[in-house]
This record gives structure tokens, sequence and C-alpha cells, in this order.
């Protein structure tokens, strides 16, 4: 197998791992609630080739990791923003601080767009 192959391999596998329902998940739905998990994502992979009295080999790997970063809950009868809860999970990274923050700031960015749709 060649040094192309073997990345071309780990690629298509990777593609396989990596998909939107990892970072979003599908909804659990619990009364009139929706509950998703919100992931970050992180992978990597390598490989190479090289020639031995035996003749040529090449090999790769890759490997992926998950972390779930936030829990966001939405009430199907609490309109608007209002319905919109977002729980930070663990120690706050960058993904889980970005998180936190736009879910902080959208009942405010959401009636800032309406009161200029207004004017």
């Amino acid at each position: 197998m060649s040094e192309r192959n073997v990345f071309d391999a780990i690629l298509e596998h990777l593609r396989t791992m990596v998909s939107s329902d990892i970072l979003v998940s599908n909804p659990i739905i619990s009364g009139d609630r929706s509950i998703f998990t919100i992931s970050s994502v992180g992978f990597g992979f390598g490989g190479g080739e090289g020639k031995s009295d035996d003749g040529l080999g090449a090999g790769g790997g890759a490997g992926a990791g998950v972390t779930p970063v936030a829990v966001m809950v939405i009430h199907q009868n609490i309109p608007g923003p209002e319905g919109i809860q977002i729980f930070t999970l663990g120690k706050k990274g960058e993904v889980a601080q970005a998180i936190s923050t736009a879910a902080e700031s959208l009942p405010s960015v959401i009636e800032a767009i309406r009161g200029s749709k207004k004017e």
C-alpha cells in the first residue's frame, strides 16, 4: 500500500467518525423539553513510508477525542430566548467559554434585532 493510499484510508475513516451529530447531538425529548449535548472534537493523524532490504512499507494511524462541553435545554412551552438554557460542563475551556458567553448575550442580541426591525 502506498503512502497516498494510507492517507486516503485514514481520511475516509475520519470522515465516518466525525460528523455534525457529534458536535451537537440529536435531541433527547423529555416532556416539554428538548435536550442537546454540545461537544468539542479533536483529531490527528500521521503516516509514512520507508524502504528496507525486503521492499517498501507504509503505515499510518489516526485518533480522535470527543469532550462534552455543554448541555442545551430548549423548553417548548417558553417562547423566545427565555426558553433556552445552556449549562457548561467541567472546566471552562475556550469552546465552553464561547458557548457560555453566547448563551448569556443571546436575549439582548435578539431584543436589539427586534428593536431595529421596528424602526
